[in-house]
């Protein structure tokens, strides 16, 4: 009996392992972006509550389904500064939040998905090629 508990916690062990080294999708397939904070790079904010904004609403939230995330939080570190991007939307039961920054505003890069900053968030794997590509989208 002994055995079979020891093994048993070794493949809960393995699989937790696992779990937590595979990248997850940044967003799911029900995810829906409500608005961005387009800060410093331009100084405005998006909303995308009307019908004229939902092939470009639709666009960002393709290519936010490309990308990875870890599975693992972390703390929120220090200020990601003036120049940032701030994606606001959810997936039907809770909000997810994106935050996009260089650090160029004087702050430290930070490329995270989180629901609350007291809990952390998710790093994002290639988050700079993440925010060139939403600027790219963004200022065409």
């Amino acid at each position: 009996m002994k055995k079979k508990i020891i093994i048993g916690l070794l493949v809960l062990a393995v699989l937790a392992v696992a779990w937590c080294a595979i990248p997850h999708p940044l967003v799911g397939a029900s995810y829906q972006l409500d608005y961005i904070d387009y800060h410093e790079y331009h100084g405005e904010t998006i909303h995308y509550h009307d019908e004229s904004s939902k092939a470009e609403r639709e666009e960002i939230e393709a290519l936010l389904r490309t990308y990875k995330r870890s599975a693992v939080p972390v703390p929120l570190r220090g200020w990601f500064g003036d120049d940032y991007i701030h994606l606001t939307g959810g997936n039907g039961h809770r909000p997810l939040h994106i935050l996009l920054s260089d650090g160029s505003g004087g702050g430290k890069p930070c490329y995270m998905l989180y629901t609350s900053a007291e809990k952390g968030g998710y790093p994002i794997q290639d988050g700079e090629k993440l925010l060139k590509e939403l600027l790219a989208m963004l200022e065409e």
